[in-house]
């Protein structure tokens, strides 16, 4: 919205973007977590289990590239906030669980194809240990399976009874790009190649 405004001249966009921002970042729990789902009627949270998955993920991404695209101060604010949050709440050790957003209890342990942008975003932060040892567990599920399950549950591992597909998801391939670019580690090319490889011979 905030590139649209500055395509167009039309400040509606972004200023329209930016109220939903801060109302949503207003709606955080004192451990600076957000939920997954809210009622935009009432306003009030529907879900307060949250992670790095679905429902929140391009909250993390987009305000992350926000601040890089546009150098507010105030995007980096609430990233930096949310980050520091989610490593000390949802990571246990290169996995990220679920949480309760008012409590920070673990919730679902559980990995899912989403999730995979998460290395990638912390190339940009510069946490390029933490991305490396995160990215590797994901690819190592990737080599179980010759694809990213959309979820795959941690404790018990093994795959969602109801959500064994992979809808073309391009997450891991991106924080791939990312870590090769960072480190200039020829073993992301090789990581590149073979996700393409089993895309090509994962063909129907």
């Amino acid at each position: 919205m905030g590139a649209l405004s500055r395509l167009t001249g039309d400040s509606r966009y972004e200023a329209a973007a930016l109220r939903a921002l801060r109302k949503l970042w207003s709606m955080r729990s004192s451990l600076n977590l957000l939920g997954t789902t809210l009622d935009v009627i009432t306003g009030e949270w529907i879900e307060y289990s949250s992670g790095i998955g679905a429902g929140v993920d391009s909250f993390y991404e987009y305000l992350l590239k926000a601040h890089i695209l546009f150098g507010r101060d105030e995007f980096w604010d609430m990233f930096h906030s949310a980050y520091v949050a989610v490593q000390k709440y949802f990571r246990h050790g290169p996995w990220y669980h679920e949480a309760d957003m008012r409590s920070g209890k673990a919730t679902y342990w559980q990995l899912t194809s989403l999730q995979a942008f998460w290395p990638g975003l912390q190339i940009l932060v510069g946490d390029v240990s933490a991305a490396n040892s995160s990215h590797r567990e994901f690819f190592h599920v990737w080599e179980m399976f010759g694809v990213l399950p959309e979820r795959y549950l941690l404790d018990q591992e093994m795959l969602h009874p109801t959500e064994k597909y992979y809808p073309l998801r391009p997450e891991l391939a991106e924080s791939t790009f990312y870590l090769y670019q960072a480190t200039k580690d020829p073993w992301y090319l090789e990581v590149g190649e073979s996700i393409m490889n089993s895309l090509i011979n994962t063909q129907g």
